[in-house]
């Protein structure tokens, strides 16, 4: 076998080998991206879990006032800080309200239902009544309540005023 025959077949084996192992790195690189995007969207399917709520009622007193019930059903307490930097949003056909908390005219207030085990702490399975106080009494019509947690996760209940 000539020299120079075997001179070429070893830089391409060597040729090979290089751009298998660079192809490798990018695989690797690659999949270790992919890794690390999962890792965050299980963290923050975690957080929503362990924190999420459930609208279970919605009264509309004769006046200008509107009571909200909420549990928690989510798998961790929150903490009256966190309540209070939830959001509320109160939509009809023709108009979208922000209700923030215990600010304004039109605001809300909350306190604890069943705090069993007395620990200030929205704790799972507790429920909160929310105040919301409006300007006016609400119009007739079908209406949309929207609570927001801190981490971005809400529930939602539609009632209808008549």
């Amino acid at each position: 076998m000539p020299i120079g025959s075997l001179m070429t077949e070893t830089v391409l084996a060597v040729t090979a080998i290089v751009i298998a192992s660079m192809l490798a790195g990018v695989f690797l690189s690659t999949m270790n991206q992919v890794a690390d995007i999962q890792k965050q969207q299980l963290a923050k399917f975690k957080e929503e879990v362990q924190y999420s709520c459930k609208i279970i009622y919605v009264y509309q007193d004769n006046l200008d006032k509107l009571w909200i019930w909420i549990k928690n059903t989510g798998s961790r307490s929150m903490s009256l800080q966190l309540v209070e930097l939830s959001e509320i949003f109160l939509t009809s056909s023709s108009n979208v309200i922000h209700i923030p908390y215990n600010s304004g005219d039109i605001n809300w207030i909350y306190r604890l239902k069943n705090d069993a085990n007395s620990n200030l702490k929205w704790d799972p399975t507790e429920t909160l009544e929310i105040i919301v106080n409006l300007n006016n009494k609400l119009d007739l019509g079908d209406y949309s309540v929207k609570f927001v947690l801190f981490n971005g996760r809400s529930c939602e209940y539609v009632f209808s005023v008549d």
